[in-house]
């Protein structure tokens, strides 16, 4: 299904998305009606920039402590981005995304085949030098298709200090509020398992954090149980 669309979709039958942000505070109020929410079962940090390497010097100067001046970057316009229109970003990009006129040079993508696949191609191709997106495209890219190396990740500086809780989300009817019950009784074994926080971290903690993301594991995910 087309990105965009989940939350509508999901209202219009008994269904569930199972990566939804945790009570739906990055959804604008309309997208967050209508659903009930599990307790959290993923964490994760918040989209940055996947960029090739050949962009690295473009973005420089945008660069400070590690973290790319988002805003800042939008008024090059000799750097080339790209975002899907209509997606739920975080809240601080979401604001960016509608307000900031800079957004009017990026590229605009929209489909429900192949899009981040495509997105590495359009890079690869020269005719685009970065998208958003989280870290776990790039990782799961790198490890399917063989070409580590290529690209970069540069975290935003809007994002500083911020960090996601994902769960579940489904349709508010009877249904759905049981199988939000029934999830929600059993995570707090679950996500205490081996096997699951490995899972999680294999694809959600970037390199060299580590010792922050089990931190927030512990104090922040484990601390909520509805």
């Amino acid at each position: 299904m087309i990105n965009v669309r989940t939350y509508s979709i999901i209202k219009s039958r008994d269904a569930c998305f199972a990566a939804a942000p945790y009570k739906g505070v990055d959804l604008p109020a309309d997208r967050r009606e209508g659903l009930v929410f599990s307790a959290p079962t993923f964490l994760f940090f918040y989209h940055g920039l996947i960029a090739h390497k050949r962009a690295a010097e473009s973005i420089k100067p945008y660069l400070f402590n590690g973290l790319v001046n988002f805003r800042a970057l939008l008024s090059d316009k000799n750097i080339k981005g790209g975002f899907q229109p209509g997606r739920v970003y975080s809240r601080w990009l979401n604001e960016i995304f509608a307000t900031d006129e800079g957004v009017e040079n990026m590229f605009r993508w929209s489909g429900n085949i192949q899009l981040t696949q495509s997105m590495f191609k359009l890079m690869d191709a020269g005719r685009l030098d970065y998208f958003v997106d989280y870290y776990l495209l790039l990782r799961f890219h790198e490890l399917s298709e063989g070409n580590r190396g290529t690209y970069n990740f540069y975290p935003l500086q809007e994002h500083k200090g911020q960090f996601g809780l994902g769960g579940i989300a489904c349709h508010d009817t009877p249904v759905g509020r049981q199988l939000i019950a029934d999830i929600n009784a059993v995570l707090d074994t679950v996500r205490r398992l081996p096997e699951f926080r490995e899972t999680n971290s294999r694809w959600l903690m970037p390199p060299g954090q580590s010792e922050q993301y089990w931190k927030l594991w512990q104090d922040e995910l484990l601390a909520r149980s509805d």
